[in-house]
Order: C-alpha cells, then sequence, then structure tokens
C-alpha cells in the first residue's frame, strides 16, 4: 500500500527532525571521586582524597558546588590536611559573555591556614567554543578573611580585597576522556607585595560510561605565607591524586 505523496511530504520532515535533534542538556550533572592508598611494615604511611562536582541548569542560571579533599600521614604524622570547596552562581549575558557570584572556603593546616572565606564576583567570557576545545576567563573581585593555626602569624591584613583573574582549558580526545587546566590569579590590592596563584590540572580517562580514572595535580601558591613559631612556611604546596570518578 503507497501513501499518498502529500502525506509523505507532511510526514517525512518531521520525522527527519526528531531523528537529527540534539540530546537534550541534562538539568543536573554529578561527579564524586576518590582515591586512597595505605602502606604498613617497615614504613607506615596513609594518603586519600575524596572530591565532588555538581552542577544544576534551570531558567538560564548555572549553579555548581565542588569540594576537593586531602589526607596524608606518614609514621604517625600529618603531612598533609587541605579542604577546598565553593559555591558558584552565573548567569549568560549572551552566547559568548556571563556573570557569576561564588563563594569558597579553603583550609591549609601545615601551610598555617586554619580557614579562609571568599566572596566574589565578576565577567566569565567563553574565549574558544570548537567541538573539542573550551577556554574561558574570568576577571572580578573577591574578599578575603582569614584565620591561622595557632601559633602562626601573618605580615599582611586578616581581611583584604583582591582582583581575579582566572582561566578554564578543557579539551575532549572523546566524549568521555578529556584534560582540564584551570588557574587563577588573586592580588591583594591591600598589600602589593601578596598574592595568590592556584592551578589545578585534571586528566580522566572512562573504564564505563559512568566509571572512570581520574588523576589531579593542584598547586597553591602563596607569595606571603604565615610564620608559625618564628619560622617561615614555604609559599607553595603541591597536592597529586589519583582514583576513580563516578558520573551522572
Amino acid at each position: 500500500m503507497r501513501l499518498p505523496l502529500a502525506l509523505c511530504c507532511t510526514v517525512l520532515p518531521f520525522a527527519l527532525a526528531a531523528q537529527d535533534a540534539p540530546a537534550k542538556p541534562k538539568a543536573l550533572e554529578t561527579s564524586i571521586s576518590a582515591g586512597f592508598t595505605q602502606t604498613s611494615g617497615n614504613a607506615n604511611a596513609l594518603t586519600m582524597n575524596f572530591g565532588d562536582k555538581l552542577k544544576y541548569t534551570a531558567r538560564g542560571w548555572v549553579l555548581a558546588q565542588d569540594l576537593a579533599f586531602f589526607y596524608g600521614e606518614a609514621e604517625d604524622k600529618v603531612n598533609a590536611n587541605f579542604w577546598n570547596g565553593g559555591v558558584r552562581a552565573e548567569r549568560a549575558i549572551n552566547t559568548r559573555l556571563g556573570v557569576y557570584v561564588v563563594t569558597r572556603f579553603d583550609r591549609n593546616v601545615l601551610q598555617g591556614i586554619a580557614r579562609r572565606f571568599e566572596e566574589g564576583f565578576g565577567l566569565d567570557a567563553k574565549l574558544l567554543v570548537a567541538p573539542r576545545d573550551r577556554l574561558s576567563m574570568q576577571v572580578g573581585g573577591s574578599a578575603f578573611q582569614l584565620t591561622t593555626t595557632p601559633g602562626a602569624t601573618v605580615t599582611a591584613k586578616r581581611h583584604y580585597p583582591a582582583a581575579r583573574v582566572g582561566l578554564d582549558y578543557k579539551h575532549l580526545f572523546s566524549e568521555l576522556a578529556y584534560v582540564q587546566q584551570t588557574a587563577e590569579y588573586l592580588p591583594n590590592l591591600s598589600e602589593t607585595e601578596s598574592y595568590l596563584v592556584n592551578t589545578e590540572t585534571s586528566l580522566v580517562a572512562p573504564l564505563s560510561k559512568r566509571l572512570a580514572i581520574k588523576v589531579g595535580y593542584v598547586i597553591r601558591y602563596n607569595s606571603t605565607p604565615p610564620v608559625r613559631n618564628g619560622v617561615a612556611l614555604k609559599t607553595t604546596d603541591a597536592f597529586f591524586s589519583s582514583g576513580l570518578t563516578f558520573s551522572y
């Protein structure tokens, strides 16, 4: 039985449109990563890392949350205790430019930081949007509130304003495999010699659609680190991690 020509001309365009229509972006995206290593015997050591990222999109807004935790011991002595987390809301002005507000918390005991809060805002520009490459740049300002660990002191102000310049680059090897590099520069606006530089490198290789291996390297640089019990602490801390990541 042959379909009338008019019916074919009416139905066929809708069928092709439905077939070629791109998948609707998910409103909620989550990923959780964790790693653990322990040795005992002639040497006793323990390291663990945990992280999560969440992104929710609705009504033109994007709400993102992230957390990273590193902890390590060697011969019953803590050699790493670092927390970093935040919440960010952003809204697009057009296809290339958006605005954001963010609040963050970090803790780095070995660098003398008991807790440090940040509240910031700024512009986010998409400099490169390609099938496999994404590059964005952020420019804005922040306010910091710092509390040091017992015995640690700082020469700069504990509460201060700062500018912020950030870069975020992501290259896709495939739909699920990628490398991502982020970096931010935070100069203290009240102390010209004081600034922070933070970077993170991530490499993700999928094992399945939901499960992947993640390797990460985080650098935290403080040009004017605290002095603890008369000893100047080092300016740079680096954290290497590897583990499994579950995404949904």
